[in-house]
């Protein structure tokens, strides 16, 4: 019985001794093994979770479109890098128009300049739609279009061109010749444009209290629209008028196509040496302002005039009914809102 007991006892202190042994020798063996949480593998040997993370925090961010907002804290901490960086100073302020008087405060303390700088080219490819496969080839050389961030540059537009951004989605221009002639033809249809922006309101408001003056028929129809290929009415307008038109512009196209083929190294398109007022500045940083102020009033003149044919098509109405506040006393345009039902 003393026997029975003594190797019952034995047995039992063997087996807890075994049992303690096993499971101190476990979290011994699991600090050089690997261990796998959640399908994530983290070894001994490797960089701690923690270095990693705090190793892709030291790099800084391309944030080209702005996706990040100013109160950020990777935009505090100054991990965001925006292609601007690299051909803007901080704090300019770009101003064409001359906007701000010459006795502001930003125009003193040096921020105002005249024009935006010339487009850098930069390698880095900007492809914020994802449109790059992971293992697609980029060519370093990539120059970035920078009125698309997402498409590259066009050859030909190399920013030599006031108001030149790399637009031309379509491929156009092919050469440098083509590039001269799309500019001359845009120019031009800019020109006609603002012109014609002034003119078809303008018309619109006074033809009828002239008409009456000169004892004639208005030429704008009951809605005050005026003659066009989407309103009708042209057949209205003297042939003569037409004449007149067609004479003026081949006398102005002749006269430019002799310009531009004479070989006068000042030429540029659209320089037809036309400034009866004196208006062109003698500088070099004057001429640039006043081109670019040019190019875009003209680019945003043919969009207006496409509107307004488009607008009074559709809506059977003038544009100055439309939008009575542009071209009407205030009292008189709130008057003309209510009586069309906006304002009630």
């Amino acid at each position: 019985m003393h026997l029975y007991l003594s190797t019952l006892l034995t047995s039992t202190v063997a087996v807890t001794v075994t049992s303690f042994q096993m499971t101190s020798i476990t979290p011994i063996r699991t600090k050089s093994s690997s261990i796998r949480m959640s399908d994530i593998v983290a070894d001994s040997t490797s960089p701690s979770l923690d270095a990693q993370v705090a190793s892709s925090k030291s790099r800084p961010i391309q944030d080209p479109m702005g996706l990040y907002s100013y109160n950020t804290e990777e935009r505090r901490n100054g991990m965001i890098q925006s292609i601007q960086t690299a051909v803007s100073e901080p704090n300019t302020i770009y101003d064409p128009m001359n906007l701000y008087p010459i006795g502001s405060n930003e125009r003193t303390s040096g921020l105002i300049q005249d024009y935006e700088p010339q487009v850098m080219a930069s390698n880095a490819v900007i492809d914020p739609l994802g449109l790059y496969n992971s293992d697609a080839p980029i060519d370093d050389h990539t120059i970035m279009s920078q009125a698309l961030p997402f498409a590259s540059r066009p050859a030909m537009l190399t920013g030599e061109l006031t108001g030149d951004a790399g637009f031309d989605p379509l491929g156009f221009a092919t050469s440098q010749a083509d590039l001269m002639n799309y500019r001359e033809a845009e120019i031009k249809h800019a020109r006609l444009a603002m012109l014609a922006a002034a003119g078809w309101p303008l018309s619109e408001i006074v033809d009828k209290k002239i008409a009456l003056a000169l004892h004639l028929a208005p030429l704008v129809d009951a809605a005050d629209r005026v003659p066009s290929v989407l309103n009708g009415g042209l057949e209205k307008v003297n042939p003569f008028y037409w004449m007149a038109c067609l004479g003026a512009a081949a006398a102005v196209e002749f006269y430019g196509i002799h310009k531009s083929k004479a070989g006068d190294e000042a030429y540029f398109p659209g320089n037809l040496g036309f400034d009866p007022l004196g208006l062109y500045p003698e500088d070099e940083e004057g001429q640039r302002r006043m081109q670019l102020a040019e190019i875009k009033n003209g680019r945003l003149a043919m969009f207006s005039i496409f509107g307004f044919a488009i607008q009074e098509f559709v809506f059977k109405s003038a544009v100055i009914h439309e939008t009575p506040l542009f071209f009407y006393p205030l009292a008189q345009s709130f008057k003309m809102y209510a009586d069309n039902g906006f304002v009630h």
